[in-house]
C-alpha cells in the first residue's frame, strides 16, 4: 500500500492520539502533545463523518477539558490548527480555546487594549443569552453568537480591533461598546457562523447573509 505524505501524517496523528487516549483511560492526565493529538484527531474524524465546519468546531471543543490535562497545559494550548477532509475538500480548521473556556469567570477581565486605525467602527453589544460569550480577535464579528444583539449590518466585514488571540467577553445583560476593524487580506470568510462562505465584497453577499441571519434568529439582523 502506498500512502501520500498527507496520509502518512494523518496516520501518525492517529497513532499519537491513540497512545494519548490509552494513557487517559489509565487515569493519567494529558500533556501538551497528547492533548493536541487527541483534539486534532477528533477534528479529522468529525469532518470525515460529514459534519460541517461549524459543527466540527463545536464538537471538537467538547472532546477535552481542563480537568483532562496536566496543570498548566491549557495555557500552552491556546489554539489548534489542523487540515481536515470535508465533503467539499480539505479545509484548515482553527480551534481557539480547544480545551474549553477557562474555569474562572470572566467578570474580572482586564481592560482591553483597543487598536486604532482607518475604518474603525464602534458598536454597542448586549448579550441577551444566559451565559457569558467570548469572541476572539479575528472572528467575523457579523457572525458572532446569535445571542449577541448589535447592528449586524454595521459589522459586515469587520473584526474586533484587538491584538491577535485576544478574547473579549460579553456578560449577560450588560451593554458593552466595542471597536471593529476591517478584515484584511483577500477578505474571504468560510466557516465562522456559516452565514458567509466566500468573498465578503461580492455583490449581494451582505444582503444574502443578513437574510440568513434573520432566518436563523441572530439578534440585530
Amino acid at each position: 500500500m502506498r500512502l501520500l505524505p498527507q496520509e502518512q501524517d494523518r496516520l501518525l496523528l492517529f497513532l499519537a492520539a491513540e497512545l494519548a487516549r490509552a494513557r487517559r483511560a489509565r487515569g493519567l492526565k494529558l500533556n501538551q502533545a497528547e492533548a493536541t493529538a487527541v483534539v486534532a484527531d477528533a477534528v479529522c474524524e468529525l469532518a470525515r463523518d460529514g459534519l460541517r465546519y461549524a459543527e466540527v468546531v463545536t464538537h471538537a471543543r467538547e472532546v477535552l477539558g481542563e480537568a483532562d490535562v496536566l496543570e498548566g497545559v491549557r495555557a500552552l494550548v491556546p489554539r489548534i490548527e489542523v487540515e481536515a477532509v470535508f465533503r467539499d475538500g480539505r479545509h484548515l480548521v482553527v480551534l481557539d480555546d480547544p480545551l474549553g473556556p477557562a474555569t474562572a469567570a470572566p467578570d474580572g477581565e482586564p481592560d482591553v487594549a483597543w487598536l486604532e486605525g482607518p475604518g474603525v467602527v464602534r458598536v454597542e453589544v448586549v448579550n441577551e443569552g444566559a451565559v457569558p460569550v467570548g469572541v476572539t480577535s479575528h472572528l467575523h464579528f457579523f457572525e458572532t453568537n446569535r445571542a449577541l444583539r448589535f447592528e449586524r449590518a454595521a459589522a459586515w466585514g469587520l473584526r474586533l480591533a484587538v491584538p491577535a488571540r485576544t478574547k473579549v467577553f460579553f456578560a449577560p445583560g450588560t451593554p458593552r461598546e466595542v471597536a471593529l476593524l476591517p478584515i484584511g487580506g483577500a477578505r474571504v470568510v468560510r466557516g465562522h457562523g456559516e452565514l458567509v462562505d466566500g468573498p465578503l465584497d461580492d455583490p449581494g453577499a451582505r444582503e444574502a447573509a443578513l437574510a440568513a441571519a434573520r432566518e436563523k434568529g441572530y439578534r440585530g439582523a
